[in-house]
């Protein structure tokens, strides 16, 4: 048996994210900057018959409710005829914790099994294969710093921010997007522009200091209603992280760092019985690639 094709499913996290409201079909609108950091579930491919999953640190959840089934099966199905293949999935990046998990893990099914089946699909229909999937798969196509607009699913990139060390701490509190779309009450949708991103972005082009500039619509709402979140966030304010900032949707809070040295050491001391703490450096587009397979 050939050996397996292995490829490592990174996390992201969010610089920047407004939320402009709420369209007629029900989804948001939303502008946001997604960043990929170096924590990773690990995905492996073999050929086979059939379709397979197995999943590890994934208990409770049955295979045909899992992304990389259903990025598997789409894909299939966007083939029109029969393929096979051995997929087991290594889950480290916790669930419903604003890191994208789920999506990376669709993202690199796609982009694995057309490697493994030697597929000629382009960039553009793949693409178009991830958007369907999620609002968010589409980054993970492609990593590094970029913006995402519409639902978050129209991806623009941007230039690498500088390597950067940080803190992920997931509370263990876990908060679904629903949920977190209806604490802001928005109603229909008023601007599709917000000078926010548009600022924030001409810091990244520029290469200006960012740290100054992170946002999230969702943090005052989703801080206020769960304070184990907030106690996540303080925690990193007070080792002195030089900004700190909810992912996503939640719940899990990141904190930069001056140097690596820091970071590792607020990682030690950040000893919870319900947190799961992750030092992290970001990830430019090229590092993303580099590390994908392999």
């Amino acid at each position: 048996m050939s050996p397996p094709l292995r490829a490592r499913s990174f996390a992201k996290i969010n610089l920047a994210l407004s939320v402009l409201g709420r369209r007629k079909d029900g989804y948001h609108d939303v502008q946001t900057v997604f960043q990929s950091i170096d924590i990773s579930d690990e995905l492996e491919f073999q050929p086979a018959p059939r379709l397979e999953l197995r999943c590890e640190n994934l208990p409770g959840v049955p295979p045909e409710d899992n992304l990389v089934w259903k990025a598997a099966s789409l894909l299939v199905s966007k083939l029109g005829e029969s393929r096979g293949a051995m997929m087991t999935l290594r889950k480290r990046i916790p669930a419903a914790a604003g890191l994208g998990g789920g999506s990376g893990n669709a993202a690199v099914t796609l982009l694995g099994l057309r490697r493994l089946w030697n597929l000629e699909m382009s960039d553009s229909e793949l693409n178009s294969l991830a958007a369907s999937l999620g609002s968010d798969v589409p980054f993970f196509l492609g990593g590094g710093t970029a913006l995402g607009t519409g639902k978050g699913e129209t991806i623009r990139g941007l230039p690498d921010i500088p390597r950067m060390p940080l803190v992920v701490i997931f509370p263990g509190v876990q908060i679904s997007t629903a949920e977190a779309y209806r604490s802001l009450n928005l109603g229909l949708t008023s601007s599709l522009e917000d000078h926010r991103i548009h600022h924030f972005c001409g810091r990244v082009e520029m290469g200006r200091d960012i740290l100054a500039g992170i946002f999230n619509d969702f943090e005052a709402a989703i801080l206020a209603a769960y304070p184990p979140i907030m106690e996540a966030k303080s925690f990193l304010e007070s080792r002195g992280a030089t900004a700190a900032l909810l992912s996503g949707s939640g719940s899990s809070v990141f904190g930069f760092f001056c140097d690596e040295e820091s970071a590792l050491a607020t990682a030690r001391d950040a000893q919870r019985a319900d947190w799961r703490v992750f030092p992290a450096k970001t990830l430019s587009r090229a590092e993303y690639f580099q590390n994908l397979f392999g």
